[in-house]
C-alpha cells in the first residue's frame, strides 16, 4: 500500500478548476436526470449521454438494477465508469451533478450512475443496512451485464462516502476481478469493525483520496494507494466547521469529489508525492520520491 501526500493550495475560494486544491503536495457541470424512476425499485442504473464531446447537459436512460442488460445496446465500445453517489445524496443534487458533468466530458468513458436514492437518505444506521442490500443488488446487476456482453476488462467504478463501500460488494460477490475502483473520502461511521467494507482485495487496483479522514470519512487503509488531500483531514480550503450533517460540514467531505470531477477536465493538474507521512512530507523529505497524478489520470505503479 502507497501513501501519497500533497494538493494544498495557499487560496481557499472555488473560482477555478486551478484554485481551489493546489500545486501538489505530491503521491501520498449540470447533468440533467431525464430518467423516470418508478417508487418499488430498489435502485436503477442510469447511462448517460452527451450529444457532443463537451457537452454540459447530458441526457439519462434509467434501467432496473435487477434487470439491466439493455443497457449494453447504448454503451460504445470504450471502459465504462459506473458512479456510486453517497450518503443522503441523489441525483438531482449539485455534488453528483458536477460529477456526472466532468465524467461526460470529452467522451472519453461510456458514463452510468447507480441510482440508490429511495435509500440513501434517513438515519444513517438504516441507510447503512440498506446500503449492504443495494451493494448485493449492485454486484448481481454487473454479472448480468457482464454475462450480457460487457467486458469486464472495462469496468471502472468510481465511488463517495457510502457509494464506496457498496462499490466493493461487485468485487467481494463475482468471479470477474474489477481493473479499478477509485473510493473518494470513504464513509467513517458504523464500518468499523463490523461493517462490510471496500478491501485492497476488491479490486486490481484501488485507489482512495482522503479529505475528511477521521470525520465523515474513514482513517482506514482500504485501498493499494492512498492519497491524503492538505492531510487528508478536515479542515479543507474554503471548509469550516458547522452543524452535524450540514451542508456545510459536508464540505470537507465532498471535496473529494470536486478534486475528482476536476482532475477529469485537468488530468495532470493534482501531483501527489509517495511519502510516509504528512509529516516527512512537510519537512520536504519526500521531495524525491516517486510523483503520480490524483484523480482520473491516476495509474497503477
Amino acid at each position: 500500500m502507497a501513501r501519497a501526500y500533497g494538493l494544498g493550495r495557499t487560496d481557499s475560494g472555488l473560482r477555478s478548476p486551478k484554485s481551489e486544491f493546489p500545486q501538489p503536495m505530491k503521491h501520498p457541470v449540470n447533468g440533467r436526470e431525464t430518467g423516470v424512476i418508478s417508487q418499488h425499485r430498489v435502485a436503477d442504473i442510469q447511462a448517460y449521454q452527451s450529444i457532443s464531446r463537451n457537452n454540459e447537459t447530458p441526457a439519462t436512460i434509467a434501467y432496473p438494477i435487477t434487470a439491466p442488460q439493455k443497457l449494453l445496446k447504448v454503451l460504445e465500445n470504450k471502459r465504462t465508469i459506473f458512479y456510486v453517489f453517497g450518503y443522503r445524496e441523489t441525483p438531482e443534487v449539485a455534488n453528483v451533478q458536477v460529477m456526472m458533468e466532468a465524467l461526460c466530458y470529452e467522451r472519453t468513458d461510456n458514463v452510468v450512475l447507480l441510482d440508490w436514492s429511495k435509500h440513501s437518505d434517513g438515519f444513517y444506521t438504516k441507510t447503512f443496512q440498506k446500503g449492504e442490500k443495494v451493494g448485493s443488488l449492485f454486484a448481481r446487476s454487473m454479472r448480468l451485464l457482464v454475462n450480457s456482453g460487457l467486458d469486464s476488462t472495462k469496468i471502472y467504478i468510481v465511488a463517495h462516502s457510502l457509494g464506496v463501500h457498496i462499490a466493493g460488494f461487485v468485487g467481494k460477490c463475482n468471479d470477474f476481478i474489477i481493473p479499478r475502483i477509485t473510493g473518494l473520502d470513504p464513509a467513517n461511521p458504523l464500518f468499523y469493525p463490523f461493517g462490510c467494507y471496500l478491501t485492497p482485495k476488491d479490486a486490481t487496483w484501488i485507489d482512495i483520496i482522503h479529505t475528511d479522514s477521521g470525520g465523515y470519512g474513514t482513517l482506514r487503509h482500504m485501498g493499494t494507494a492512498e492519497y491524503y488531500v492538505n492531510g487528508g483531514t478536515r479542515f479543507q480550503p474554503g471548509c469550516k466547521l458547522g452543524l452535524p450533517l450540514s451542508k456545510t460540514d459536508f464540505c470537507s467531505h465532498q471535496k473529494s469529489v470536486k478534486l475528482y470531477a476536476e482532475s477529469k477536465r485537468h488530468p495532470t493538474e493534482f501531483i501527489a508525492v509517495n511519502c510516509s507521512s504528512y509529516i516527512n512530507y512537510k519537512k520536504n523529505d519526500c521531495k524525491d520520491n516517486l510523483q503520480t497524478n490524483v484523480g482520473y489520470a491516476a495509474s497503477n505503479v
